[in-house]
């Protein structure tokens, strides 16, 4: 088992425990001292205090554990606002906020962006600048993100 795989049954576990949502495990670095970057999150937002205990509780059984090198970096954070959002505690934290969608079969460049008014397993539902709403297939939508304003 890859160090990836093994940090992310953990993190998933402690995630679990703690009433977390695991959005990814990454490893950076180099091989000789990976850097691991842990991404959790809830539905209200996570706070620095959780992530400093959840970076403990992953920390603590990482140090105890044969798989992992001995010089290794630990990084748990939010996944931020240019993560793409999956999960539905991320749409539903987001609602009435503008998101862009990547849809199928449409130009991989172009955005359609909207105010999300509405999602379930099968439509997400946008209002377009003039107040309309628009329906989209959730299985055709490539990527959503939250709209940032500069």
């Amino acid at each position: 088992m890859s160090y990836l795989s093994k940090l992310r049954e953990i993190a998933e576990n402690l995630c679990d425990d703690m009433n977390l949502h695991l959005v990814d495990v990454e490893e950076k670095g180099n091989k000789n001292i990976p850097l691991f970057l842990v991404l959790a999150d809830t539905e209200k937002g996570i706070t620095l205090g959780e992530c400093e205990k959840l970076s403990r509780a992953i920390q603590d059984e990482v140090d105890f554990s044969d798989d992992f090198p001995v010089k290794y970096g630990l990084d748990v954070s939010s996944p931020g606002l240019d993560k793409p959002l999956v999960e539905d505690y991320q749409f539903t934290r987001n609602m009435g906020k503008n998101i862009s969608l990547k849809m199928k079969n449409i130009d991989a460049n172009k955005k359609i962006v909207g105010k999300l008014k509405s999602f379930n397993e099968k439509l997400i539902i946008l209002e377009d600048h003039k107040g309309r709403e628009q329906n989209f297939k959730r299985g055709d939508v490539i990527q959503a993100k939250v709209e940032l304003k500069w």
